[in-house]
């Protein structure tokens, strides 16, 4: 639960600005859109090793630009993308057996302390 509390403590700033999500949450792709749109943050909390494919533009940027606007493609729409827009993703998985795609499309942060990890 470090990982949660930092980045909570670090976007406490936006107040409202800021969503907590799970995937299990039913409303949770509208609540993305609203922040894709309006630049809020979002934590997706206890995730687990599948990550929704909806997420798959988000998480390798398919930004694109079209009359001066960028956009993202979401679903079957595209989307203004706002820059101030963060995705975080957390797990309670120990060691989480990730795909090489999912390591690639994301930068993996691991909280765990460990006794070798305290020696270095």
């Amino acid at each position: 639960m470090q990982a949660v509390s930092w980045i909570k403590e670090k976007e406490k700033e936006k107040k409202d600005r800021f969503k907590v999500l799970t995937f299990n949450n039913d409303s949770y792709i509208k609540l993305l859109d609203f922040s894709i749109r309006f630049g809020c943050s979002v934590l997706f909390e206890a995730i687990d090793t599948e990550i929704d494919p909806l997420l798959d533009p988000i998480l390798e940027k398919n930004i694109i630009t079209e009359a001066g606007v960028e956009m993202i493609p979401f679903g079957d729409q595209k989307l203004e993308y706002h820059q101030d827009f963060r995705l975080f993703m957390t797990t309670k998985i120990a060691n989480p057996n990730y795909s090489p795609e999912i390591f690639g499309k994301t930068m993996i942060i691991n909280f765990n302390v460990t006794l070798m990890g305290l020696r270095d």
